[in-house]
């Protein structure tokens, strides 16, 4: 039972962020998508080859997008490169999951010695995972872009700093917000449901 609904999360969780991908969110200027979201839960319940494969889904989501969906969008040429779209977000949750492995293995050591109880430490554990997750998403994508494009023109767009610094934006602030709230409560009841919970409040 354990194993088959570790595999409809999974399935769920990558269909969202197919769904996600092709349906961003729009608050007035800053557009929010949200396919992050789904990725940082896989990322923090599952294993380290489903967390690549939702990377993965997530950066040919958002390539495809460059070139259909999102064509007509001034960074469109940017996101056409594997490179930007797709092995930045690769990486990203994999940062996040092996953060949180770590962690998680130091709060184990510390509750040994007296330390905070698991169950808000795991909370806390998973909040920090998941804005680092936001933060070396944006920082993996700009990195990315710069590497290859600083100082050129790409499109309609010169990528000069005012440049990389208008696409972080308001957009990176909701984000980190909203997925560092968000994301604890979803792992908190995915794990509860597999039973991780019941040896430690």
């Amino acid at each position: 039972m354990k194993r088959s609904k570790r595999i409809a999360i999974t399935a769920v969780g990558l269909a969202l962020i197919v769904i996600f991908g092709l349906m961003p969110i729009s608050f007035g200027t800053a557009t929010i998508a949200l396919t992050l979201l789904p990725v940082l839960v896989l990322a923090l319940t599952q294993d380290w080859k489903i967390t690549l494969t939702a990377g993965l889904i997530m950066g040919l989501v958002s390539l495809i997008g460059a070139f259909t969906t999102g064509a007509g969008n001034i960074t469109a040429p940017l996101f056409r490169n594997p490179l930007v779209s797709v092995v930045t977000r690769m990486i990203a949750p994999l940062v996040a999951h092996g953060l949180q492995r770590l962690l998680l293995a130091a709060e184990r050591r510390g509750k040994e010695e007296g330390h905070a109880p698991r169950k808000a430490a795991k909370i806390a554990i998973d909040a920090v995972c998941a804005a680092v997750g936001v933060v070396a998403n944006t920082a993996l994508v700009l990195g990315m872009i710069w590497l290859l494009y600083g100082g050129k023109t790409v499109g309609d767009s010169a990528i000069t700093p005012e440049f990389m610094s208008a696409m972080i934006s308001i957009n990176f602030v909701i984000e980190l917000i909203a997925f560092t709230l968000l994301t604890p409560p979803i792992v908190y009841a995915i794990n509860a449901q597999e039973g991780k919970h019941a040896s430690g409040n």
